[in-house]
This record gives structure tokens, C-alpha cells and sequence, in this order.
């Protein structure tokens, strides 16, 4: 499937039209919207007419004097504040005129062909690409990343003309672009799920551990649920998932933990302590044995990725076990499958955790080695963007992973009750928080 941020859509709504209704929402009266975003009284009738087409709704009813939302405008609201609100930058203003900052620059002057194409060059890096992807020619395209770079005053990419890339404000008009983009997409599932239609679209990041058992496990739960949904499984390094999760491209990644992560825009919840053991082959020197330290320094290692918390616990054996760096000729993958292979052929060893090796463990391919580890443990659990607002799906989906990771440590159904008692009252957090933040 052709990397995108979303399944095309019938129509896109201009941003000045969904602030238009925000304010009638806010004011309860499209008259006083009107004047605020400075368009005459029939064109707000219009710009409001335009919106209930493209959401398939009605948006606003009379009530008395008043302009109030339906329940189907308020969703649209809702997520409209949201899309505006991630559109707002005050980085973003022209150089030179600090003293006219306009945090809402790309609201105001930025047009939704213009901002879809700054979403999908953040994704594909490439001119005909993205220009595929929003239905474009290569020209329009390359002339959207010129307007905007008109509207911010700043340029968007950086680099020769045939490795063109996004410069530092070029990323950041991308990714607000992207999850106000993302924040449409919401509130049309959102409608269709108020309609009973269940065909939205999920897209996990699923991390070495997840990708075994609690991913794949909570998928097939999902669907029988949700038979019409289509969830995306993307995998690849933790830095490769956070930039779609930022860009909005990625819901949810499931996974090790990053502890030491100061990021403020994220949120971590823990699931379960897993545990890493050093393994290798059956029939393997070492199998069977009470293993020392030094025993282990006699044989090559397969080693996660540097940016993993499984490497810091090698690297922290290795010190306790003078299991020098580049000594035997270390392999380093983040692959279950180069892993698997490497260690069934050769005598090589792995720190890592037995539910990943779970089938070849239950085979007798694969076995822990006899010793006893310190330090050996990483937190198991979900990032998340901070203050989202996830749709049906994607908090059902959550609790499922919650009670299969609950099973995975502890298949006691207590253990499971609680797992999904705390990420609910998580979830519910995050989302009273993110509504009380409009």
C-alpha cells in the first residue's frame, strides 16, 4: 500500500469554513462568526452549507435567535478547535517582523491543498510522490511549497534541487499541517461510527517485542468487533515510529518504553515489566549448564539497536562481564527473523525476551541460558501523542492490547482487570484533559 496519511476523502473543508462554525458554536450566533472572520452573512450560509455536505451532516439548527450545534456539529466542532489549535505557531512568523507574530498564520492564509502537500512531503520526501498522493501535478506541487514559504515568510526546504528536504520550518508546518489534517479525518470516522459504520482506519507502531504475540493478538480481537476497519501495522526503528506518531500518520506505538524520553509532546503508558534473558540455540555449548561470566565472552553476540533499552542491558552485562565490544564480531539487527536465523545456524547468543521467542522456545529451538542477570528488565507499554483524543477504535483497541499484555505477564484475570482499569483511567484522563484544553 502506498505510504499515506489517510484514505482519500470525498471533499476537504477549507480551515477559514471550520472556524467559521467554531465561533458560531463558541458565539451561538453565525452572524457574529461572519463578522469575525470579516465574510459577508450569505457567504457564511454558504461556507456552513459546504461543511454539511462534505460531513454528510447537519451541523447547525435555529434555536430561538440562537445558532447551536447539532450533536454531529459538535463533533465537528470539536475536532475543528483541535485542528485549528495544532495549525498555531507563533515560530512560524515571518523573520524580521517580531513584532507583528501571527500564531495563526498557516489558519488564515494556508489552503488545505497547500497543507496536504507539506503533510505528504514530510512522509514521501519527494515531489512526484506527493504529488501522486494528493492528486496534483509535480508544478502545483512544487508551487504549494512556494506559497507557503511566502506565507511563513521562511523557507520550507533546504538542500540541492534533487535532494530537496524539509528545512527546520519546513518540519514544523508539516507536522501541525499533518495532525490538523488527521484531527478531519477523526471527525469524519467519528460521524460514520455515529452512523454504525465501522470501517476507520488505524495504524500501529509495533515495536520488536509487540510485533509477536500482544499486536497481532489484539488485531484479530479488533476485528471481530470491527470486521469493516482496516488497521496498518508499521514497523521499523523506534525514531522511524515516533516521526509518523508525530506526523500523524502513526496512532499508537506499542513497545518498549523510552524512560529516559523528555519529550513533552508524548505520552508513555506502562503495561508490563518484561524481563531479557540471554538465549541461544538448542544443543548450544552452553545448554544445559550453570553459565559464568566469562563463559559468555567466549562466544559472538547478536546485539539489538543501539537506540534500544534491550542494548543498554548488554552494554551493562557486557561491563559486569568484560564482554568487549567488537571482540568477536558482533551482529546488530533489530530483526526477530536475521535474529532467529543467525541464532539457529551458529553459536552465537542473544539477550532478549522469551515471549519474542515464544513458538521457538515452546520447539525446543530455542532455549534461556542458566544465569542469573541483573538489570535485565525494560517497561512494556504505549506511547501516544500528549492530549490526544482517540476515536472509537482506537480506544477500543487500546483496552485490547491492555488485556493482552496483561495475559502475556500474568494470565491471572485480576491482573488482567486491573492492567485495563489503569489504562482506562489513563485514556480518560488524556481525553478530559484534551476537552477541557479547547
Amino acid at each position: 500500500m502506498p505510504e499515506t496519511l489517510r484514505p482519500p476523502l470525498p471533499d476537504w473543508p477549507n480551515m477559514r469554513h471550520l472556524r467559521l462554525l467554531e465561533i458560531a458554536v463558541r458565539e451561538g450566533s453565525l452572524t457574529r462568526a461572519a463578522q469575525e472572520v470579516n465574510i459577508s452573512q450569505p457567504a457564511a450560509s454558504q461556507a456552513i452549507a459546504k461543511l454539511t455536505r462534505i460531513f454528510r451532516a447537519p451541523l447547525l439548527e435555529r434555536v430561538g435567535n440562537s445558532a447551536v450545534a447539532t450533536e454531529e456539529g459538535m463533533i465537528v466542532t470539536q475536532r475543528a478547535r483541535r485542528a485549528l489549535m495544532h495549525l498555531q505557531d507563533p515560530s512560524l512568523c515571518p523573520r524580521g517582523r517580531a513584532r507583528q507574530v501571527s500564531a495563526d498564520l498557516l489558519e488564515r492564509y494556508a489552503s488545505i491543498t497547500q497543507l496536504r502537500v507539506m503533510a505528504q512531503f514530510a512522509l514521501t520526501g519527494s515531489f512526484a510522490a506527493t504529488a501522486q498522493s494528493v492528486g496534483q501535478t509535480e508544478a502545483s506541487v512544487r508551487r504549494a511549497t512556494k506559497e507557503v514559504e511566502r506565507i511563513i515568510g521562511q523557507p520550507v526546504l533546504e538542500g540541492g534541487q534533487r535532494n530537496r528536504v524539509l528545512s527546520a520550518a519546513g518540519t514544523i508546518v508539516a507536522t501541525r499541517a499533518s495532525l490538523a489534517l488527521r484531527e478531519i479525518d477523526l471527525a469524519h470516522a467519528e460521524l460514520r461510527e455515529r452512523r454504525g459504520v465501522f470501517d476507520s482506519r488505524l495504524v500501529i507502531g509495533a515495536l520488536p517485542l509487540a510485533r509477536t504475540q500482544i499486536v497481532p493478538r489484539a488485531i484479530v480481537r479488533l476485528l471481530k468487533k470491527y470486521p469493516a476497519a482496516t488497521l496498518e501495522v508499521l514497523d521499523g526503528s523506534y525514531e522511524f515510529l515516533l516521526q509518523r506518531l508525530r506526523l500523524g500518520a502513526c496512532d499508537v506505538i506499542v513497545g518498549a518504553l523510552r524512560e529516559d524520553a523528555t519529550e513533552q509532546d508524548l505520552s508513555e503508558s506502562r503495561l508490563f515489566t518484561d524481563s531479557l534473558r540471554v538465549v541461544a540455540r538448542a544443543g548450544h555449548p552452553l545448554a544445559g549448564q550453570k553459565v559464568t561470566g566469562e563463559q559468555l565472552a567466549e562466544f559472538p553476540w547478536i546485539l539489538p539497536r543501539r537506540d534500544a533499552p534491550a542494548r543498554r542491558a548488554f552494554e551493562l552485562l557486557a561491563q559486569r562481564h568484560g564482554l568487549a565490544s567488537g571482540q568477536l564480531g558482533h551482529v546488530e539487527t533489530g530483526s526477530l527473523v536475521v535474529l532467529r536465523g543467525v541464532l539457529l545456524a551458529s553459536d552465537a547468543l542473544a539477550l532478549m525476551s522469551p515471549n519474542q521467542i515464544s513458538y521457538e522456545i515452546e520447539q525446543g529451538l530455542i532455549v534461556p541460558l542458566n544465569i542469573a542477570l541483573q538489570a535485565a528488565e525494560r517497561e512494556i507499554g504505549l506511547t501516544e501523542l500528549q492530549g490526544n483524543m482517540p476515536g472509537r477504535l482506537h480506544s477500543d483497541f487500546l483496552e485490547i492490547v491492555a488485556q493482552e499484555a496483561c495475559n502475556l505477564s500474568n494470565p491471572s484475570l485480576h491482573s488482567e482487570t486491573q492492567c485495563t482499569e489503569n489504562l482506562s483511567a489513563r485514556s480518560f484522563s488524556n481525553f478530559t484533559n484534551a476537552i477541557q484544553n479547547l
